[in-house]
């Protein structure tokens, strides 16, 4: 349990930012820092709680996010461009929010002496990157290890599959416009799957147990996306257009070249850097993972 500390999310009005203020709220301070006005103003109306501040501000200015950390105690950073077609098609624009915005917040961490402890929120597509949106987390991801190893705060990084339930998401376009005409990009196409909850579960987990520099990755189960459009618009066939530019059939979750330093911490997987693992865990990839059935995707994505 997280108590009486003040913990600043940037991109705080996103899924993943409400999730984490609704479990935090109640007992902690928490600043939502992000660039969107009208949604700042409907998470407000939303949550209704004075524990709760909100500040308007673009990570890449440092000055500004500086002077929103004052008095934190932590910082959970979950600000990024993230859709994977926008960021190959517009690089410069990825580079500068998701990298040149994430060396913004270690810089303005860095000077705030209440902060402890600083978590970025990443991405399976930086385990072994083959486009813009994965690379520019793996480069996140090593910035956050470069922090730790030169400060006295604690930098760490937790890595996401895809959040089923997360508003605005494919699948919740799909849902709600089951008759259009979806198309797949390859048949056997496969992601790994978990909650909001359980992403922003594991970012309170990697904030209480961290000890700087891991990358926490949650053990999820995966699913085909066929299966996934065909539980929501009960059809079997679909129009296949190939997969987009830097798109892959399967992700991982942990790398070839980091599994000599995964450990198996029970219901996540740790990477340490420079701690190796004699015994380390296989290579986890979506195409041999444990699978949800159709009863546990139904569930997941109707929210039953």
């Amino acid at each position: 349990m997280i108590e009486n500390k003040k913990i600043l999310i940037t991109g705080g009005t996103g899924s993943l930012g409400q999730e984490l203020t609704k479990q935090l709220c109640m007992s902690n301070k928490i600043v939502i820092y992000s660039r969107n006005e009208e949604r700042q103003y409907n998470m407000s109306q939303h949550f209704n709680n004075t524990n709760i501040q909100f500040l308007i501000g673009d990570i890449r200015d440092t000055e500004t996010l500086q002077n929103a950390m004052q008095n934190c105690d932590y910082v959970i950073h979950a600000a990024a461009m993230k859709d994977l077609i926008m960021c190959e098609a517009q690089t410069t624009q990825t580079y500068l929010n998701n990298i040149v915005g994430s060396k913004s917040v270690i810089v303005a961490s860095s000077n705030i002496s209440s902060i402890s402890k600083v978590i970025a929120v990443s991405t399976d597509k930086a385990a072994s990157p083959s486009n813009v949106y994965g690379a520019s987390k793996y480069i996140m991801e090593k910035l956050f290890s470069e922090a730790d190893s030169q400060s006295q705060k604690a930098y760490a990084s937790v890595r996401f599959g895809n959040m089923i339930d997360s508003k605005g998401s494919l699948i919740d376009i799909w849902k709600k416009n089951p008759d259009q005409n979806i198309k797949l990009t390859h048949p056997e196409v496969t992601r790994f799957f978990f909650t909001v909850k359980d992403a922003a579960e594991t970012v309170l987990t990697a904030l209480k147990k961290l000890k700087g520099g891991e990358i926490y990755i949650k053990k999820m189960k995966a699913a085909k996306i066929y299966d996934i459009l065909r539980i929501i618009t009960k059809r079997d066939q679909f129009d296949i257009i190939g997969l987009f530019p830097g798109e892959k059939i399967h992700e991982d979750l942990v790398s070839c070249n980091e599994v000599q330093y995964c450990h198996d911490f029970g219901d996540y997987y740790v990477v340490i850097p420079d701690k190796q693992n004699p015994n380390p865990p296989a290579k986890f990839s979506s195409e041999n993972a444990e699978y949800f059935s159709d009863r546990e995707l139904e569930n997941l994505i109707f929210n039953k």
